[in-house]
């Protein structure tokens, strides 16, 4: 299993730290970035327990990743963000009824209740805005209540 090459804690109004990683990956073509807010010890979420293996649902405390911009049998694909959350089926509507839906030019690949939901970033999105929408959709799908921290896992596969 991979391991992290750095970690990081941010607030949401300070991503820096996190947008130089995207900017580093993104120039290599290779590595991502998992990133989950910051929950209590102590936080529960619904489904969670002894029976939560059986669950059709994800983890309570989002997990959301950033895949960077990579090529693939000679063509640029773009950059891919994966959310596991705890919220079932149709999470890309359920995000467009809480008002932070899929941005238009990206493509929802998957949307499963237990793997989770699957996006393609249109080519040269900002990675500002990314992170930002990334960060948003974790909030809305969180079960728990968390701190307002942030923590990214980074994996540089140049390193």
């Amino acid at each position: 299993m991979a391991r992290p090459s750095a970690q990081l804690r941010f607030d949401r109004g300070d991503p820096a730290a996190v947008l130089e990683w995207m900017t580093r990956l993104d120039a290599a073509g290779r590595g991502w970035i998992n990133l989950s807010p910051e929950a209590p010890d102590d936080a529960e979420g619904p489904g969670s327990g002894m029976f939560s293996f059986f669950s059709a649902r994800g983890p309570a405390v989002p997990l959301c990743t950033w895949v960077a911009a990579h090529q693939r049998r000679g063509n640029r694909r773009p950059a891919q963000l994966g959310i596991q959350h705890p919220t079932g089926t149709r999470t890309a509507a359920r995000l467009d009824s809480l008002g932070r839906g899929v941005p238009t030019g990206w493509r929802v690949s998957q949307d499963h209740p237990r793997r989770g939901l699957v996006i393609d970033v249109a080519l040269d999105e900002p990675d500002a805005a990314v992170l930002a929408w990334l960060l948003d959709a974790g909030d809305a799908l969180c079960g728990v209540d968390v701190t307002g921290a942030w923590l990214a896992d980074v994996y540089d596969e140049t390193a």
